[in-house]
């Protein structure tokens, strides 16, 4: 464990008492906000000047969801003062949501204050926990902050690219590359000049939010290996891959050549065949992102390029609309919920949709349970139903620990199985365990029609048919132990039995395509495991059904 100075110690413990009375601490919060906004459109509209506590704010104030909330937001955007909150946002961050449907978020200096402030402990509890963490430089995969403007002039953008910013000063000041390189629109170009940047110095700690974003990253510099130690040798930026100007101007100033460093890689890259994070960056210490819902599968590869003792720490539920936990540790989902920031609403997940669901505080939470989140912002979101379902771990002092699971609405129902997301991922977490089959990509694909589901998978290498069958069994017995339900309908043949799609080479990667061309984003793709319809069913490459003599169950 780091040795923090005295002063960032006793910020840390300053910031852990409200978790004594987690109760307390949100009331507190929730009529500051209620007090501050009291005389907005919104405050007016709903008597926030009468509202005495929180069972006063649920009767006042109804759960709304984002159709409903929209037309508020509109206003705010289009520059009327005053709607949400007294204080006007000085920034939106821009999103088109996970159901596709494009959000503005008004972020406010106090809610970016805040968020700030989250972060800063996430960084100091990280660096307390990881001696090593800023030994050297800092590698991020993020977006731009500013993708446009407002016609008031307003910027917005990813809410991933206003992290960059958002880290405390000990991590900005540390990045080995210019915040630049996230602008460059062509991907290969942005991948190589984010590559070109870092590995010509040292680095200590990598983050992103999908843990894709650092893979292809370093695919993309074992791939390009040769360009990336010639263009280090020489000090100089490849023709290959077109940059800005200002790119140039930064590279003058910041790159020299570098034969030693040049020649450090070049060596690595012979040693063991390809171009590795543990031989460029010795000092990596730890690899920040999502590590659990539907991330958790693609955590193994991002392991793969990593030297087999760097720990992985989530970087915590968090979304556009703002962050809400703070992890407590390495290889862990659970995080205490960010309290000081965002006051908390909780519905069970079987009673989410019912008029008369009971909302629970955050003390009132039981350890085990899901729940869909409804939150209240400092930026004028008031009792918005994020749509997110999380469960609740242990408790830490006197507050519970909570886990993002996976989107509300992300489910399959054939004939009451309730699969999820949940039940997807840790059906793949013992494939991956269990057998030596890697993939690159997965998902499952509810078939009504047929009363079953069907398995889409892109193999990272070929596989004999026999081998297609048996991973078919093995994921089938997996998703059983992972879904009770699921195994009591398959064996009363009430479910057929899985089927298994082989997609073609660059099937994932067609998929990140897609999402790039819509958002331009890599670091928050969230690629769909559970869905409904494939994605670019016109790729498979090969189906196989269920052996004709086994049509119950796997054995």
């Amino acid at each position: 464990m780091a040795v923090l100075s005295a002063g960032l110690q006793g910020e840390i413990d300053r910031f852990m008492v409200q978790y004594d009375s987690p109760r307390e601490t949100q009331a507190r919060l929730l009529a500051s906000i209620l007090r501050r906004n009291a005389g907005t459109g919104f405050g007016k509209e709903h008597g926030f000047a009468g509202i005495r506590n929180a069972a006063d704010y649920q009767r006042q104030v109804p759960i709304r969801q984002w159709a409903e909330i929209a037309p508020y937001i509109d206003q705010v955007v289009e520059g009327k003062p005053g709607v949400l909150t007294k204080e006007t946002p000085f920034y939106y961050h821009h999103t088109t949501g996970t159901q596709g449907r494009r959000k503005m978020i008004p972020v406010t200096r106090r809610c970016e204050d805040l968020s700030k402030l989250t972060h800063r402990l996430w960084v100091l509890k990280a660096l307390r926990d990881n001696p090593g963490l800023l030994k050297s430089g800092v590698m991020a995969v993020l977006n731009t902050a500013v993708d446009g403007y407002t016609r008031r002039r307003e910027a917005y953008g990813a809410v991933s690219g206003n992290i960059y910013f958002r880290l405390p000063q000990i991590i900005r000041k540390a990045y080995c590359h210019p915040y630049d390189v996230f602008a460059v629109e062509e991907i290969d170009s942005r991948r190589y000049a984010l590559m070109r940047f870092a590995l010509d110095k040292e680095c200590s700690f990598a983050f992103t939010g999908n843990p894709m974003g650092l893979v292809t990253a370093f695919d993309f510099a074992d791939r390009h290996s040769e360009i990336l130690i010639r263009d280090i040798h020489d000090g100089k930026l490849a023709p290959e891959f077109p940059l800005p100007n200002a790119l140039h101007a930064t590279a003058l100033n910041q790159l020299r050549p570098n034969p030693r460093r040049a020649r450090l890689l070049e060596a690595g890259r012979r040693r063991t065949g390809r171009l590795c994070p543990s031989d460029y960056w010795p000092d990596l210490s730890l690899a920040g992102c999502w590590i659990g819902g539907s991330m958790g599968h693609f955590v193994p590869r991002l392991r793969e390029w990593c030297a087999a003792n760097i720990p992985f720490r989530d970087v915590g539920y968090m979304a556009s609309e703002g962050i809400f936990s703070i992890p407590q540790a390495n290889e862990t989902l659970d995080g205490l919920p960010a309290l000081h920031a965002v006051f908390f609403e909780f519905l069970a997940e079987h009673d989410f949709g019912k008029p008369d669901a009971p909302a629970l505080l955050a003390h009132e939470l039981e350890p085990g349970q899901n729940y869909h989140v409804v939150v209240t912002t400092t930026g004028g979101l008031y009792r918005y139903a994020m749509n997110d379902v999380i469960r609740v771990g242990g408790r830490q002092q006197a507050t519970p620990l909570v886990r993002f699971l996976y989107k509300g609405g992300q489910v399959q129902n054939l004939q009451g199985e309730m699969m999820t997301v949940e039940h997807v991922a840790a059906a793949m977490k013992t494939l991956d365990a269990e057998s030596s089959f890697r993939l690159r990509h997965f998902q499952l694909v509810g078939e009504l029609d047929r009363r079953g589901y069907a398995l889409h998978i892109e193999p990272a290498e070929t596989l004999a048919p026999g081998e297609l069958h048996r991973l078919l069994a093995s994921f089938d017995r997996a998703l059983i132990a992972a879904n009770e339900i699921y195994g009591f309908l398959r064996a009363d043949r009430l479910l057929v039995p899985p089927r298994l799609s082989v997609m073609q080479k660059g099937w994932f990667d067609r998929i990140a395509a897609d999402h790039m061309a819509r958002s331009g984003r890599d670091s928050q793709f969230k690629p769909a495991v559970l869905v409904s319809t494939p994605e670019h069913p016109e790729m498979v490459e090969q189906s196989l059904d269920w052996p004709a003599e086994d049509g119950a169950r796997s054995e």
